[in-house]
């Protein structure tokens, strides 16, 4: 699997994860039955850690997962509806880069960082680029 192919199976994974999740939290079950929402939070967690154990490494899931697995914040417009821009992916000796635009609504650009960890390419970081400082900016969470 290249860089490329990771962040676009990572992304499509927490957009399907995000949308269902999202829906489920509207939903007056949800909203309204106690025992119900925990069970639904506990099964949305569950997915969540199985989608980072996946794609992100050892690091990368302590440092950026812990926060959305906590929360388990969901954007609207879904944050995950991101497009590879698959000719971004670059190396470097540390690992790779590779770059997604959000096409609807703003077109936020976000830079995935990964290297390799058990011979597979994993997500350790992702930056968020800022046009008012015209630089990456890291992100803490993903």
């Amino acid at each position: 699997m290249s860089p490329a192919e990771r962040v676009q199976t990572f992304i499509n994974q927490m957009l399907g994860w995000e949308v269902s999740f999202h829906t489920e939290k509207k939903s007056d079950s949800y909203q309204h039955n106690f025992e119900y929402r925990q069970h639904v939070n506990v099964d949305a967690r569950a997915r969540l850690m199985e989608i980072f154990s996946e794609n992100l490494s050892a690091k990368g899931l302590n440092a950026l997962g812990a926060a959305r697995l906590e929360t388990l914040g969901t954007g609207r417009p879904p944050e995950y509806d991101q497009a590879v821009l698959v000719d971004t992916e670059n190396s470097s000796d540390e690992g790779w880069t590779v770059e997604t635009i959000k096409p609807k609504g703003i077109k936020q650009r976000y830079q995935y960082i990964l290297i390799m960890e058990h011979g597979t390419p994993k997500i350790d970081g992702v930056c968020i680029w800022r046009n008012s400082a015209e630089k990456w900016e890291r992100r803490n969470a993903i």
